[in-house]
């Protein structure tokens, strides 16, 4: 019997684009190989259109940043899934070599990839277009062209044309809506950066912006003000951190997870209700029922933990959780222990570990809850 393919692109390609991201992780993954690349300025445009009968398209979201740029050879592959010139390397926010690509892909059926490394003289760029597929087409990848320039209306999203990458997402099927709901979708963004990266915001010199407005800093604990939009705030009371060493993937040793949690100050907290009125709302304390986990200083889960209702008697949130908050940190060399996903999105501690977790926060969750 003669060998076929292991995939059927089409087919294959249709029902990964049905993956577990939502629109703004999908986003986070372009961000993410902006910051592996080392750029300080990432910036990011929506362009859109509406009709007549107030129904707003997303025509492409583009992606600019001056980080070291791609080679030939790394722009080539740059969208083929699996490959990864930082393959399984556990030192910064990537690892798994799907993440740009399966973020496209869930979200639109056209992809550019425009990249320069300082002392090239010329652009290269890279198109992967899935409507092809539908007539027959193999999935591939042709060999990168050399541009002269980047597309004009694009020019601005690249702070230093000596080096950088520009990734376009076109022909854009995954998003309907109107234009309410189109601003509602991008001021939720601009909260996810500015939480999820806000320790690259601060540290790494890192700015991003999104349609020209810089995200201000997002800090669930409080504490650090640096950034954000209320700087002069009071800051909270941050409890001693909590170190909890924890075997490595590999078994080479251990590794050690943080945990950081605060008191908000006692400005925000001292009438009923306070946490649900404008000033609450403004800062987020309104949201903030939830610990924030994160994987090499980049937030991979903000939420009501999933997993403390089935570990020993359980552990509902209330409303009066909203006065404390919790950051857990851990090194990609746990990965495994986390049951971390290919795209960095969530995060479920395995049991043994959930069940540690929750008996090293209890004691000051309950001092806090007391005070």
């Amino acid at each position: 019997m003669p060998s076929i393919r292991i995939f059927q692109d089409a087919q294959a390609i249709e029902s990964l684009r049905n993956s577990d991201f939502d629109a703004h992780s999908a986003y986070g993954e372009v961000i993410d190989n902006s910051i592996q690349a080392d750029a300080k300025n990432i910036r990011i445009q929506f362009n859109y259109e509406t009709t007549n009968n107030s129904f707003t398209a997303i025509r492409t979201v583009a992606f600019g940043d001056d980080g070291s740029g791609m080679n030939y050879d790394t722009i080539h592959r740059c969208l083929q899934l699996g490959w990864s010139s930082r393959y399984n390397n556990r030192d910064g926010i990537g690892r798994f070599g799907v993440g740009m690509t399966m973020a496209a892909i869930h979200e639109c059926m056209c992809v550019e990839v425009w990249s320069k490394v300082e002392g090239d003289k010329k652009w290269r760029k890279i198109k992967m277009d899935l409507e092809k597929l539908g007539n027959g087409s193999d999935a591939e990848l042709t060999e990168p062209t050399e541009e002269k320039s980047l597309p004009t209306e694009y020019t601005g999203l690249i702070a230093n044309k000596d080096h950088g990458t520009l990734v376009v997402w076109s022909k854009y099927d995954r998003w309907h809506g109107n234009k309410r709901e189109l601003d509602e979708l991008i001021d939720e963004f601009k909260i996810y950066c500015g939480r999820t990266y806000r320790y690259y915001l601060w540290n790494n010199g890192v700015s991003i912006s999104i349609n020209g407005e810089n995200v201000t800093v997002i800090d669930p604990l409080y504490a650090n003000l640096v950034n954000t939009k209320f700087p002069n705030d009071p800051k909270a009371e941050v409890y001693p951190d909590i170190t909890l060493p924890w075997p490595k993937d590999d078994g080479s040793g251990t590794d050690n997870i943080l945990i950081r949690i605060s008191l908000l100050p006692e400005e925000f907290r001292r009438e009923k209700g306070m946490g649900g009125n404008k000033e609450a709302r403004m800062r987020y304390i309104d949201r903030n029922e939830g610990i924030s986990i994160l994987r090499n200083k980049r937030e991979v889960l903000y939420d009501i933990p999933p997993f403390w209702g089935g570990v020993g008697r359980g552990w509902q949130f209330e409303e009066l959780d909203r006065w404390w908050g919790c950051e857990i940190h851990f090194p990609a060399t746990l990965d495994r222990a986390f049951t971390v996903k290919n795209i960095k999105r969530g995060a479920l501690p395995v049991p043994q570990l959930r069940e540690k977790l929750k008996e090293l926060i209890t004691p000051t969750r309950k001092t806090i809850r007391d005070r």
